[in-house]
């Protein structure tokens, strides 16, 4: 799976090659459409486990009894998520890359994305339910909105020019969530 994550990401799906992640790995590249089915079948199990390792860093707690306020979880969820996409690279290449060519778009990618939507969205709604942000805002909206916050920018970062330099985008990160709670908010 390392093997391929780094293929992909260096790549992208149609550039990596099975022969390449097999020599990688030190396994025969039968092995991989025993246990894959398919170049795809491989693709989409590097998806999955990057959505799941991106979709733990935006969860506002490992517990089943959240802690901190609304606001707090929900800033925590979208650092974290930026945080894990600037860490791991190969991880931002692989899902952006996946975002970008509607070619290879996966369930797995648009899994991930959905479950990232309503993680934020369960804490917007809750949020609302105590009061701690405005009834009038559109939950899935403002979910959606804190997705591309975390996932747009780095996304486009090429496009837009020069994105922060790594000692200032925590700094951005914090005032990125601060312009989203501030629109929820009283």
């Amino acid at each position: 799976m390392q093997a391929a994550r780094a293929e992909f990401a260096a790549r992208g799906f149609a550039g990596a090659r099975t022969a390449q992640i097999a020599e990688q790995a030190g396994v025969n590249k039968q092995l991989i459409f025993y246990y894959f089915g398919s170049k795809r079948g491989l693709y989409d199990a590097v998806l999955r486990t990057a959505g799941g390792t991106l979709l733990r860093s935006a969860q506002s707690t490992d517990s089943d009894r959240p802690t901190g306020t609304p606001a707090e979880r929900l800033r925590e969820g979208v650092s974290g998520l930026y945080r894990s996409l600037t860490d791991t690279p190969d991880l931002a290449g692989i899902l952006f890359r996946g975002i970008r060519d509607p070619g290879i778009a996966s369930a797995s990618l648009e899994a991930f994305v959905r479950q990232l939507v309503d993680e934020f969205q369960s804490i917007i709604s809750e949020g609302q339910g105590l009061g701690y942000f405005r009834d009038d805002a559109d939950p899935e909206l403002a979910a959606r909105q804190a997705a591309v916050l975390a996932l747009g920018y780095l996304a486009l970062e090429e496009q837009i020019g020069k994105g922060p330099a790594p000692e200032h985008r925590a700094e951005w990160v914090d005032r990125a969530c601060d312009l989203l709670i501030r629109s929820l908010s009283w």
